[in-house]
């Protein structure tokens, strides 16, 4: 008769073959007292998905393996489940429940519960949509191309007695330091040197 071999963590465990491996979803059924009525059932849905069967642990590592599978429980970890054979059966589990008893040296008997880890839905985003290509306006223009923007005017300045370079920048820019634009922009390479009635462009 051939033995079904099932992997729990670190634990090899055999099982004949009429044991029925599967996973299920009991339903949970609540007890719900109300006084002066009698007992109302309620059906609370599925609980979590399980699989269960009892067998023995034989050998001399049998007494160990009990308790690394006590442990296991006790810690709530989660671990892997390996059955060859059965892919579908493969899962990532916590042990629920493990009662176990020692029959003798090297047997133990037990009963195990294991729920099995269902991992959350991947939620895959919606790829962005590609924005439609704008459509030249007739005459060849884009229609959502902006306006350009209205080219600053220049101003201009008659140099007067007393002027300088240093006071027009204050005046005009804001800022004496700002001299140099306005030299540069009237092509002055000496800035003491400003005629009386002189025509300066002043840089926007």
């Amino acid at each position: 008769m051939a033995y079904v071999s099932v992997e729990i963590g670190k634990v090899r465990l055999s099982l004949p073959p009429r044991q029925q491996l599967n996973f299920s979803n009991p339903r949970r059924i609540a007890t719900i007292n109300i006084p002066g009525a009698p007992p109302v059932q309620q059906d609370m849905g599925e609980e979590e998905t399980v699989m269960s069967w009892e067998g023995s642990l034989i050998g001399e590592s049998a007494y160990n393996d009990a308790i690394e599978l006590e442990k296991l429980k006790d810690s709530g970890k989660e671990t892997k489940l390996l059955l060859p054979g059965y892919p579908e059966l493969n899962k990532t589990v916590r042990i629920r429940r493990f009662d176990w008893q020692l029959v003798r040296r090297d047997r133990v008997n037990y009963q195990i519960e294991l729920v099995a880890i269902i991992p959350p839905p991947v939620v895959v985003a919606p790829a962005p949509q590609a924005q439609p290509a704008a459509q030249p306006a007739p005459g060849g223009g884009n229609q959502d191309a902006p306006p350009p923007a209205p080219a600053t005017p220049q101003q201009e300045h008659t140099v007067v007695a007393g002027d300088t370079l240093w006071a027009l920048a204050q005046k005009y820019l804001g800022a004496g330091p700002r001299w140099k634009e306005i030299a540069e922009a009237n092509n002055i390479s000496d800035p003491r040197k400003l005629q009386i009635g002189q025509k300066l462009v002043i840089p926007a």
